[in-house]
């Protein structure tokens, strides 16, 4: 009775060591910490509250043309990397978080706007049928459409996005 007991604690043991190598082996598909940091656009983080965030765009020089609140955004106009644009200024409907800016200026060539976006954001890019796309550290995007399109820049802040998806996924009671 006494090597039956022993033998079947071994093979329990046994087992448990192995199920332990494998869960060690299998590949870690823990969620990564979420970011803490948020995109600048033209020194301004896109972040928090917009009207927060429209505050700090007029402190630094941009003038609020309207607010279009059916479709959640409110509309800049001033400098862009040396281009006067339009900015509009995209937010949650719930928590009015800042998650997506496009910036549009007008009657100005794609390749010197794209020139200009180099010197900010660096050469380093993608280039795609769709875009020429920078992908920063902090997990932002910043995207230009390509030739036959006004040129507008896309500034996509990871944790506004974030944001806006658990928001927009999250069931409403009505």
């Amino acid at each position: 009775m006494k090597k039956i007991l022993f033998v079947m604690v071994l093979v329990c043991y046994a087992i448990g060591l192995q199920a332990q190598d494998a869960a060690s082996a299998a590949p870690d598909t823990t969620v990564a910490p979420a970011q803490t940091e948020h995109i600048l656009f033209e020194g301004v983080e896109v972040k928090g509250d917009i009207y927060e965030f429209s505050a700090t765009m007029q402190k630094r020089g941009f003038t609020l043309a309207r607010r279009v609140g059916n479709e959640s955004m409110f509309i800049f106009k001033g400098p862009v990397c040396g281009q006067t644009c339009y900015v509009q200024a995209s937010y949650t409907k719930h928590s009015r978080t800042v998650y997506r800016l496009l910036a549009q200026p007008k009657h100005v060539d794609l390749n010197v706007y794209l020139d200009s976006l180099r010197a900010r954001y660096g050469q380093t890019f993608n280039e795609t049928d769709r875009g020429y796309q920078w992908q920063l550290s902090n997990g932002g995007v910043l995207f230009v459409t390509p030739d036959g399109y006004d040129p507008t820049l896309v500034v996509m802040d990871a944790i506004g996005v974030a944001a806006y998806k658990e928001e927009n996924d999250r069931p409403r009671m009505r």
